[in-house]
């Protein structure tokens, strides 16, 4: 009995710390979020008038908010594309072609390199006048690229700084998933004739399914809750058009002092992505039943 009794404090004590800073630093501000999106607190006042479910209706009323959300979409269809992509490259460097170590390590560097460092070399390759790519298509006769424009294809040109410095990353995670896959099996499907998609559609995607869905929703997280490119490369311009929800709640918060509708749209975004998990778990238990 003591024995037990010792091993339960161990355990306790073990749970005890992280369950404290995961209340201090999760729940904690998260409550304060859903409490300041009932206010008009400016950030300044000491006090916080409540008005009730004023901020939610503004949002869903006045369009250019939110219709910032239609901007994300671009790094949603990018962030897909990201996966399926690093995928194609953890089967590519997992056969046997020489380099691939060197070729793994080279594909993972972006991921390393500083944030701020990638925003602005892109930053650099996205100008109209001094861009490189400008500069050789200018020498091959043809016209210059407005990688930031008026257009909605502006989000797809900053959504590619995330596919650029993250696809490494996808890849390392699946590379883990295709190691664990015994080789047996693919020697045995080479015997029965199987091609290369054949070998991809029936023997490595259902193995590395769970990682393939674990991996595409921390992706799409990630894309809804962008804000780093168009903050640093283009403060949400030009006329808004590469403003995302995050980066037009932290204007809404920091430039103009309503931290209240800001955390409404903290809030509004926090259910977004509930129910994008809550979509996910029905077509994986639709996949499983099926």
């Amino acid at each position: 009995m003591k024995a037990k009794l010792k091993d339960r404090i161990f355990i306790i004590g073990f749970l005890v710390i992280p369950i404290i800073l995961l209340a201090l630093f999760s729940y904690y501000p998260l409550v304060k979020l859903f409490q300041l999106s009932f206010t008009d607190w400016n950030g300044m006042s000491p006090e916080m008038h409540y008005v009730g479910m004023k901020n939610y209706r503004e949002i869903f009323s006045q369009k250019e908010l939110f219709q910032t959300f239609a901007n994300n979409m671009a790094y949603v269809v990018t962030a897909i594309l990201q996966q399926f992509f690093g995928l194609f490259l953890a089967i590519l460097l997992n056969s046997s072609i020489k380099m691939k170590k060197t070729f793994r390590t080279i594909l993972f560097m972006p991921y390393i390199i500083n944030g701020v460092a990638v925003a602005f070399m892109f930053n650099y390759m996205y100008d109209y006048s001094n861009s490189p790519v400008n500069m050789i298509l200018n020498k091959l006769g043809l016209q210059s690229i407005h990688f930031i424009s008026t257009s909605y294809a502006s989000n797809f040109a900053l959504s590619f700084i995330s596919f650029w410095k993250y696809v490494g990353f996808s890849m390392v995670i699946y590379l883990a998933a295709l190691q664990s896959i015994s080789n047996e099996i693919y020697e045995a499907a080479r015997i029965d004739g199987a091609g290369f998609f054949q070998t991809v559609c029936y023997i490595t995607f259902p193995n590395i399914k769970s990682m393939f869905e674990m991996s595409l929703l921390l992706s799409l997280n990630g894309a809804l809750q962008v804000y780093f490119e168009p903050f640093i490369i283009t403060r949400g311009g030009p006329n808004g058009r590469t403003a995302t929800f995050i980066s037009k709640s932290l204007e809404l918060a920091y430039t103009y002092r309503k931290y209240g509708k800001a955390a409404a749209m903290g809030v509004v975004l926090l259910i977004i992505i509930m129910l994008l998990i809550v979509v996910q778990k029905v077509f994986l238990k639709e996949g499983k039943n099926g």
